[in-house]
């Protein structure tokens, strides 16, 4: 039996909360059950990226120039350099009282089903937001540890997947990054701009709003504006502000925070690692966020929801998701019937072909784990008064061998369970 989850996001607490343990308590209760049903007689569990979140701490604030880009021989005034930095907020992930709780209800449910003779194995690939986790063999070492892996020691030597291929299940998987242009810079082991969003943006925001007048006036709104890391897509964060403004108690704060946010927009694009990616000769990603994340008092809310295609092309639709599904080498060659993705934070299942093979046919399939963080989603209509709805979403995904989850009164084989919840 193989299961995936991804985008679970356990930080160290100072930038956004972190997941509660109930979600991992829910979890493991299910796949036991899911477990005994199939006779599974050993269990992967694949941790499909960004189950740690490095890039969301406020850790990095401590100074003004140590960041995921930095050089390894920058160093801040007391001599730490960016491994110093990844390391400290690994530990601080790892100590948050919180992630202890869940990991605890992994090892516990570990040791229950060897109890059954089940052996459960946990696989890590890396995604975009615990990527620094694979630089360094100390962090990917603390990182085994703490998931309870039966060798953590063999990652001095070898860092965590960033795909893989499970031949038996007919089951391609990586975390599906590389696809987005925002958080992927053509190296994995490289930073990208969705690391310098979250930093110098995202993270610093709440802060810089509660150094205003604001907090005192109109602490809700401080709270809500906190939960900017969960607005989905990032373009539609400015509107998230706006609409977090109008629900304020007067138009003086909401001014003020509107100035904050454009001022950190400023002092981001000005950022040398940000105007390396600027192309004076045509219109790039840089150019969408300067557009996209501005508030402006020339545009209305209408205009910022309606932005040129030209700036929009770079938001990935979940159409470009299952198009690189689709020609995923393994899939193109017939070796894989399913290909797995997560980082959208939207879960899915999307057929995309029917090809005859000897004996039968192949259906495949792409799917996308979503995440099990709270998301905040645009309504589809009152353009002019954009809503957001909100709710806390969770989904795994299981595939089964040809001897597991066989139907006894069709003798139908199943292939895989699919489990996605939504409280709100």
């Amino acid at each position: 039996m193989l299961v995936f989850i991804s985008d679970i996001h356990l930080t160290d607490g100072t930038s956004g909360e972190t997941i509660n343990s109930g979600a991992f308590e829910k979890f493991v209760l299910y796949l036991e059950d899911m477990a005994d049903t199939a006779q599974a007689k050993e269990l992967d569990v694949v941790l499909l990226g960004d189950i740690f979140d490095v890039i969301r701490s406020d850790y990095w604030l401590k100074s003004n120039n140590i960041r995921p880009w930095s050089k390894p021989e920058e160093k801040d005034r007391e001599g730490k350099g960016l491994k110093d930095y990844t390391a400290e907020v690994v530990k601080r992930i790892c100590n948050n009282p919180t992630n202890q709780a869940s990991m605890k209800h992994l090892e516990e449910f570990k040791e229950k089903m060897a109890g059954k003779e089940v052996p459960v194995e946990f696989t890590y690939i890396v995604g975009n937001h615990d990527w620094l986790i694979n630089r360094y063999p100390e962090t990917r070492v603390e990182i085994a540890k703490f998931l309870g892996t039966d060798t953590p020691d063999q990652y001095q030597s070898n860092p965590f997947l960033t795909e893989k291929f499970w031949e038996c299940y007919n089951v391609f998987a990586r975390h599906g990054d590389i696809y987005d242009p925002f958080n992927f810079d053509g190296n994995r082991d490289a930073s990208s701009l969705g690391d310098a969003i979250v930093i110098d943006l995202l993270n610093k925001f709440p802060n810089a709003v509660e150094n205003t007048t604001v907090v005192a006036t109109d602490p809700q709104l401080i709270s809500q504006l906190k939960e900017i890391d969960n607005v989905r897509p990032l373009i539609d964060i400015p509107l998230w502000i706006q609409g977090a403004c109008r629900k304020g108690k007067s138009v003086e704060v909401g001014e003020q925070v509107k100035e904050v946010w454009n001022g950190l927009v400023d002092d981001f694009l000005k950022i040398d690692f940000v105007k390396e990616h600027d192309k004076p000769w045509r219109i790039d990603i840089v150019d969408a966020l300067q557009w996209g994340l501005s508030i402006s008092k020339h545009f209305s809310l209408k205009d910022i929801a309606n932005l040129p295609l030209s700036l929009r092309k770079f938001q990935r639709t979940e159409d470009d998701y299952r198009d690189k599904a689709f020609h995923e080498e393994q899939m193109r060659r017939n070796e894989a019937e399913f290909v797995i993705y997560g980082h959208t934070h939207n879960y899915g299942i999307q057929p995309l072909d029917i090809v005859p093979m000897p004996g039968g046919t192949m259906q495949k399939s792409y799917f996308n784990t979503g995440t099990w963080r709270k998301i905040h989603v645009r309504t589809a209509y009152d353009v002019e008064n954009q809503e957001f709805l909100s709710w806390h979403v969770m989904t795994f995904i299981a595939f089964y061998l040809d001897n597991e989850r066989v139907d006894k009164e069709t003798d139908e084989r199943k292939r895989f369970e699919v489990w996605n919840g939504a409280l709100g």
